[in-house]
């Protein structure tokens, strides 16, 4: 079953065209990446998709709705897509307790048993229950974005937008958040949109990656030719 469904898009800023009719396809379940250099159009897409960037061109269907440039998301889809940003601290209010971030979705859609969900979401993705009373800037930077995955899983999105979840990170707390990402994804079967440089990422998460340049998708792969490296020829 298609869960998002992207035809002709197009986005421009000014002069410059970001993305030039892109065209492509998410199954329920699967793990989608778009892979490129920065600045080939496919964060603006995530961006599209997640309901931040509202000025753009063509037809998109996500969940069964057709979104319309210019509005806002509500109801379902505001619940049933999320985002993990490259950087947590976007996410992430610095003044606020990480137990008060996490509250603060299940309060706005008016959710019983917050603290009980909120633990639940710390011990989800590895982190400790007292993590819940401190600060971002008193957790390493492996630590927030597990937070940021914590936040975005709360509301069990159908629809999970992750922009470069790991470029930020060191090399060994990336595969960590990558395995569990992988981890979270089968036991609340969640489908993935994930945006990313790095092949050794696409290659570990992906059924199906498209390889963007210039604002254009230029390339498919599916599982058979990620495992075959094929997705690294394109990579200078």
């Amino acid at each position: 079953m298609e869960l998002v469904n992207v035809e002709q898009l197009q986005v421009t800023f000014g002069e410059k065209t970001a993305v030039s009719a892109a065209s492509f396809t998410i199954e329920q379940g699967e793990t989608f990446s778009l892979i490129g250099e920065s600045g080939c159009g496919k964060s603006t897409i995530l961006r599209v998709l997640a309901g931040l960037q509202r000025q753009w061109h063509g037809n998109i269907q996500v969940l069964g709705d057709k979104l319309q440039p210019g509005v806002r998301f509500t109801g379902s889809l505001r619940r049933n897509v999320q985002m993990v940003f490259q950087d947590p601290w976007a996410s992430l209010h610095p003044n606020h307790t990480i137990s008060r971030t996490l509250a603060e979705p299940l309060r706005i859609h008016g959710e019983t048993q917050i603290a009980e969900k909120v633990a639940e979401a710390l011990q989800q993705v590895g982190l400790a229950a007292d993590a819940g009373k401190r600060y971002p800037h008193q957790l390493s930077g492996g630590q927030r974005q597990r937070v940021a995955i914590a936040r975005a899983l709360l509301l069990r999105p159908q629809l999970l937008l992750l922009d470069e979840p790991t470029s930020a990170l060191d090399m060994s707390v990336q595969a960590e958040i990558l395995n569990l990402l992988n981890r979270l994804k089968q036991q609340h079967g969640m489908t993935y949109l994930l945006v990313s440089h790095d092949a050794d990422v696409i290659a570990h998460m992906s059924d199906r990656a498209a390889f963007m340049a210039g604002g254009v998708i230029q390339r498919f792969f599916d599982r058979e030719a990620l495992n075959a490296g094929e997705h690294r020829m394109n990579q200078g």
